[in-house]
């Protein structure tokens, strides 16, 4: 067994986890067939070129997943008997340069000063059934996404 074949199984086994990881391990097959095509037949533009469009598309799918996160965390508190929710989020960031001349003498000053907070804790306790109506809920808000 070899890499290409350890590959493909993961890839394989990643597809029946969830819709999400699904959507990820197909992009990932295509795009490494697409690599393989392009390595050996095309030229080096060719291939900076491809690197590029991935670069978009995982983008893309990174937001796709972000969204994909939400709705999942939005169903669960649907369900969820207890829900425990912290959240802090503070990007802060300053910097500053300043230039100074006077008769024969320069001076040059740069500073900064960062700060970052995160934390997101979410808790989900229990499971309450929702009943017909959060299920029916549940239901359109796939549909519609």
């Amino acid at each position: 067994m070899d890499a290409n074949d350890i590959r493909k199984m993961t890839l394989a086994a990643f597809k029946y986890t969830n819709p999400l990881t699904r959507a990820v391990a197909e992009s990932i097959e295509k795009n490494v067939q697409k690599i393989n095509e392009v390595s050996n037949n095309g030229s080096v533009e060719d291939l900076q070129r491809m690197a590029q469009k991935q670069k978009i598309e995982m983008q893309m799918i990174e937001l796709q997943v972000k969204v994909e996160q939400e709705l999942a965390i939005a169903r669960r508190i649907d369900t969820a008997e207890e829900v425990i929710i912290e959240e802090y989020f503070e990007g802060t960031g300053e910097g500053k340069m300043g230039l100074n001349a006077e008769e024969g003498n320069v001076s040059l000053g740069l500073s900064g000063e960062g700060r970052r907070i995160s934390k997101r804790v979410y808790t989900f306790k229990g499971w309450r059934d929702p009943g017909l109506e959060g299920f029916e809920k549940i239901q359109s808000t796939d549909s519609e996404a």
